[in-house]
């Protein structure tokens, strides 16, 4: 087969165009760091980029609902650590009331005491986190309202408020904390002798009971805010055996309270890992889409300095290729 000037140039200039070609996207790839910066570029690897870029999507959800799951619950933990503060104090000025050394005068002091810590476990009740109520559930009323606990907190069908953590992975964010802030509620002709011990003591000592077997003789509402009432009350009144009713009233409720905050403390550290493995598993699927997105920068610098050099070489021996004259034939 006998080759001509004609296809000797072809060959040339296709060579180099190859050349060029090459080198020009191995430069672009270099300059942007990308080995895929459109799908043609690598169909197969565009697949698996968007498939990762989805998984990140839903961990960053994921990790968006914790990190506030772990805000409000923080907030929460740090109220209920301030209502165990009012508790203690309560109970302080109760023992002071049964010292049986105050006088009238000191009572109705501490009857003023007593007071103001209804007003401050109120206002610690209705304790809210970017709007939302960190006492109460998914139908949002305020727990409290003055000392009357809303409906919510007393009738039974508490529904915590929750965020998905993971894949079917959900946590409660908001406490319920009906046992403290709704307290035990006992109807009318309720027999004494199915109540805890503290709160026979209490409904006693506060003339709510009648008949053998005894029986309530009004409802009794035993959440903490009334019974902080009720300390008031004896302590202005000098009815020691209420005040000693109101103090077993708040060490049961105290006891109830250190138990949500323990429950809390589970939650909170169940978001906490969570947190901690979305991280690991956001970090792992930026690494897997760099892999196969990103070029190797040491890889791609050696590569575009061979094709620099190809295509050098290829545009020198075009240079240097001499065209026949017609003093060829001639001669």
């Amino acid at each position: 087969m006998r080759i001509s000037d004609q296809m000797m140039y072809q060959n040339l200039a296709q060579n180099i165009d190859q050349a060029q070609a090459a080198f020009v996207k191995t430069q672009q790839e270099a300059s942007s760091g990308l080995a895929i910066s459109q799908p043609s570029d690598n169909p197969a690897g565009t697949a698996v980029v968007l498939n990762l870029q989805a998984a990140q999507s839903q961990v960053q959800s994921f990790q968006s609902n914790a990190q506030m799951a772990q805000s409000q619950m923080t907030t929460a933990d740090q109220t209920l650590s301030q209502m165990q503060n009012v508790l203690n104090s309560a109970m302080s000025v109760a023992n002071q009331g049964l010292s049986g050394s105050v006088s009238s005068v000191g009572m109705a002091a501490l009857s003023q005491q007593a007071q103001g810590l209804v007003s401050q476990f109120s206002s610690l009740a209705n304790t809210d986190y970017a709007g939302q109520y960190v006492f109460s559930g998914t139908q949002q009323q305020a727990p409290l309202s003055g000392t009357t606990p809303s409906s919510e907190q007393t009738s039974g069908s508490f529904l915590p408020q929750s965020v998905e953590i993971g894949a079917g992975v959900t946590v409660p964010t908001s406490v319920n904390a009906s046992s403290v802030l709704g307290g035990p509620q006992y109807a009318s002709g309720t027999a004494v002798s199915s109540m805890p011990q503290w709160a026979q003591q209490y409904a006693t000592a506060h003339g709510n009971t009648s008949g053998t077997p005894p029986q309530t003789t009004t409802p009794l509402n035993l959440s903490v805010p009334n019974i902080l009432n009720s300390l008031q009350t004896d302590l202005a009144a000098g009815d020691t055996a209420g005040v000693d009713a109101d103090l077993g009233a708040l060490q049961a409720q105290s006891g109830s309270l250190n138990g949500m905050r323990a429950a809390l403390g589970a939650n909170m550290d169940r978001v906490q890992a969570a947190i901690s493995l979305l991280t690991q598993t956001g970090t792992t699927l930026q690494t897997q889409q760099a892999n196969v997105q990103n070029v190797n920068m040491a890889e791609i610098i050696t590569q575009l300095t061979a094709q620099q050099t190809t295509y050098q070489a290829a545009v020198a021996a075009g240079a240097n290729l001499k065209l026949p004259t017609l003093a060829n034939y001639l001669t």
